[in-house]
């Protein structure tokens, strides 16, 4: 029998549970719609990447990539693609080609389906880490619709991002249900999963640390055993992690940019702090970041502000922790999830990408939303709401508009170099474009720009030369064709269109030491076979004519028959 103490006691513990708790069948559908209205807002907000074509780097790992063209299990798990190491994107992409072949359609609608299956999951996890799931619904919200998660999404070959993500967050709940329940079996999957996670982009290598990270916010203790739940999750993520430096180091993606320890220490400050800056106000987005120029050995002298404003929110976090663990929990999973990208070790050409946010950013939207659920608490209400509505709309806009530069590779060009007139890529790329339309004479300025910022630019004076080419421009042409073999002398296609070059001009014999090179350096070249065919019957070496114009037709090249019968007469 309860005295009447115990039972106000238990009465007063029942007023106090969380109105919010998914425990609570009679509201369960309240929170299952809001999702339901957030993953249609996400759709509608992403629906543009539907429309989205193949660009920069899809032609490596989907166009041009033969591991893809078959479900090789052996070949995938063995082989680097792209300077990189994750088989479970290169396998899932194997299946995509299958049922898609080169329909550009499927692979963005898989990417868009990955996306809104990561909403629910961000949903959950933060529900299961706050115990409020109007927190886990504004997170999921903000995460579905924010812009910076449109290279993520729209641009195919970052199936690799959405999808190492399906899996980190999987394997961070079943984490989180081991370390509530103690079931062994969640352990196992989430080991399990994070092995997935890892082997899909090797980015998830930051969950063991945010493991632990977890564990302090949670309130677990630190002891042996916690720590020692996490060396398998350490192992994995260091054995994969240097497979994928190794990648990085053979395909030349690791850059030395001439840039000191003490500099690249600056700028990782930058993208810290340039990140939360675009969490909140995602301005003058761009597919590429670049570095800035160096005077005179030195980087600008705002970059050095940065420093600064991170220390200040160190010790702000710090002095947080006074009040809440929430702060310090929001900023941990960020800059856990970060640092792997902020350019310490330098990745490709650019100092920042978008495509890093996708994970890390639900730290911030955590702190975000308890700040707004924080209000509404305090009978702010209207504030607290007008907040999230101005925001929400803000992003949505936002991130329909800039899926649509994503549609075609005219538009995804002209966006980068109206935002940034520095980088050589995107003046070539264009070029491209045109030249591939015929559009020379809107290419060749293009192709100057390239030249202008790289002088190095070997592609770029390949497909000047072409242009030259064509327009019989040939002292032009020649000149570029020897800078391509000066800068690159293993590059077949500049011996090769030299080669063309002497053709034309009826210089039979140099052109055919420019087509014996072509071949030596690449023994499957079809067209130069046949070229060196044609100059070889110029020269009176029939026979030799022949069995060339032959080679060329068993590599593919489509020999004109006339050709083939006059030859090989």
């Amino acid at each position: 029998m309860k005295t009447k103490k115990e039972i106000k006691q238990h009465q007063k513990q029942k007023k106090i549970l969380p109105k919010a708790s998914l425990n609570e069948n009679s509201d369960r559908w309240k929170y299952f719609g809001g999702l339901a209205i957030i993953l249609l807002i996400t759709f509608v907000a992403f629906a543009p990447s539907l429309r989205s074509g193949f660009l920069w780097d899809d032609e490596a790992y989907i166009q041009n990539n033969l591991l893809i063209r078959s479900i090789n299990l052996k070949d995938i798990f063995s082989q680097l693609v792209g300077g990189n190491y994750h088989p479970m994107t290169i396998l899932v992409l194997a299946i995509q080609y299958h049922f898609y072949g080169l329909h550009e359609a499927g692979y963005h609608t898989v990417n868009l389906i990955l996306h809104l299956a990561n909403v629910i999951l961000v949903f959950y996890t933060i529900s299961l880490l706050s115990k409020k799931v109007y927190v886990a619904l504004v997170v999921a919200l903000l995460f579905g619709i924010h812009p910076l998660h449109v290279e993520s999404v729209a641009w195919a070959i970052e199936l690799k991002d959405v999808l190492y993500t399906f899996f980190f967050l999987l394997s961070y709940i079943f984490y989180i249900k081991y370390s509530t329940h103690k079931h062994i079996k969640y352990y196992i999957f989430a080991l399990i999963l994070f092995l997935l996670s890892m082997l899909s982009k090797a980015m998830a290598a930051s969950l063991p640390v945010v493991l632990l990270l977890t564990d302090y916010f949670m309130g677990r203790k630190f002891t042996w055993k916690t720590l020692l739940e996490k060396v398998p999750f350490f192992l994995i993520a260091i054995a994969i992690g240097l497979v994928a430096v190794f990648a990085q180091k053979h395909s030349g993606a690791i850059q030395n940019l001439s840039f000191t320890l003490p500099q690249r220490m600056v700028f990782a400050c930058y993208g810290f702090v340039t990140y939360l800056h675009k969490f909140l106000l995602p301005i003058q987005l761009s597919a590429f970041y670049p570095y800035p120029i160096k005077t005179s050995g030195s980087i600008p002298f705002q970059y050095y502000l940065y420093v600064i404003t991170l220390i200040v929110l160190i010790a702000a976090t710090i002095y947080s922790l006074r009040f809440s663990k929430k702060v310090l929990f929001g900023i941990g999973f960020f800059a856990i999830t970060i640092v792997l990208v902020l350019q310490i070790l330098p990745v490709g050409g650019a100092i920042i990408a978008d495509r890093y946010t996708y994970v890390p950013s639900i730290g911030i939207f955590f702190l975000f939303a308890e700040g707004i659920y924080l209000l509404w608490s305090k009978n702010f209400k209207i504030i607290s709401g007008v907040v999230l509505a101005g925001f929400a709309i803000f992003f949505i806009f936002t991130t329909h508009d800039r899926c649509k530069i994503w549609n075609n590779k005219t538009d995804f060009w002209n966006d980068m170099i109206s935002k940034y007139q520095t980088i050589p890529e995107a003046y070539y790329s264009r070029g491209v474009v045109f030249f591939d339309d015929k559009k020379f004479d809107q290419a060749l300025p293009d192709f100057n720009k390239t030249i202008e910022l790289n002088p190095n630019y070997v592609q770029a004076y390949i497909n000047r030369g072409d242009i030259y080419l064509y327009a019989n421009k040939y002292e032009e042409a020649l000149a570029d064709f020897n800078k391509a073999i000066q800068l690159r002398p293993d590059f077949e296609l500049g011996y090769y269109n030299r080669g063309v070059v002497f053709y034309n001009q009826k210089k039979y014999k140099e052109a055919l030491t420019d087509y014996n090179k072509a071949i030596v350096l690449n023994p499957d070249y079809a067209q130069a076979f046949y070229s060196r065919g044609l100059a070889k019957y110029y020269v009176g070496m029939k026979d030799s004519a022949c069995l060339d114009i032959k080679q060329a037709s068993n590599l593919g090249y489509p020999t004109p028959a006339d050709a083939m019968k006059e030859i090989c007469k």
